[in-house]
């Protein structure tokens, strides 16, 4: 364990001096800037409202994640072509665990920015009463947790393939995102690792903020379960899967 935060510090140290982090600030700023203003005067409910601004970061958040991770796998190559993560444990893999934990946890922690940014604004720009801070906070848990493999697809591609496969790959999976918050998804969605914390994210929504008989309450609560189950284990395997990959892999990428 003190491994491990021994290389998230690291990791913190390389990218304070780069647009990384001012990144994961800005963007949830300038989206709940964008949204408020947007929506002043307009008529809306809390879920609809709430609904509306955790979708659009749901649908851009595999793009954005490919970004991320193209960066962070980037900065590694150019350090010393990925042998830093090799050298600095006598365990391979808690180079790569690390690093994936960092990605991750940064995406976290602006979208519980963005939750909260949203609450506040709800409540001293748009005047509404009872805002419900704990059902917004609960969404962006949610959201985060169907992101990690997100992050964990987008930083395999990123070292195995580079950054520009890992941008195409995240703007294809902002398609699919989309997708699946429409009927489209509602039959396929637990397949689709791109449309996990989004459709999690709304159906708790509704749940907690929306009018349902007791006939769709009870089809949102197995909707959910089953997409937690088919969320925990492919994450589960596809982890075990990587960290077997990295005890293997050198360095090098399909492109060279």
């Amino acid at each position: 364990m003190i491994g491990i935060w021994r290389f998230l510090y690291a990791d913190y140290y390389k990218v304070k001096r780069t647009p990384y982090l001012w990144l994961h600030i800005c963007l949830p700023l300038g989206w709940s800037i964008i949204y408020l203003l947007y929506m002043q005067g307009r008529q809306a409910t809390i879920l609809s409202l709430y609904s509306g601004y955790m979708e659009m970061l749901g649908i851009v958040l595999p793009l954005l994640s490919g970004i991320i991770c193209g960066m962070v796998t980037m900065q590694e190559e150019q350090a010393g072509g990925f042998q830093n993560l090799f050298i600095r444990s006598r365990i391979k893999e808690i180079g790569y665990f690390s690093k994936l934990l960092f990605v991750w946890a940064c995406g976290s922690l602006a979208i519980m920015l963005a939750a909260m940014l949203l609450g506040a604004g709800v409540s001293f720009l748009l005047n509404m009463d009872q805002v419900p801070y704990l059902t917004f906070v609960w969404g962006a848990i949610y959201l985060s947790i169907g992101s990690g493999i997100l992050y964990m697809i987008q930083l395999w591609v990123s070292f195995t393939f580079g950054m520009g496969v890992s941008i195409l790959l995240g703007g294809a999976g902002t398609l699919i995102a989309a997708l699946m918050i429409t009927s489209v998804g509602d039959l396929i969605w637990y397949y689709i690792p791109w449309g996990w914390g989004v459709r999690m994210m709304d159906s708790m929504a509704l749940l907690q903020l929306g009018t349902l008989t007791s006939r769709m309450r009870a089809y949102l609560e197995h909707d959910m379960q089953t997409g937690w189950l088919w969320m925990i284990s492919v994450t589960l395997l596809l982890l075990a899967s990587h960290l077997i990959w990295f005890r293997q892999w050198e360095g090098s990428k399909h492109t060279e």
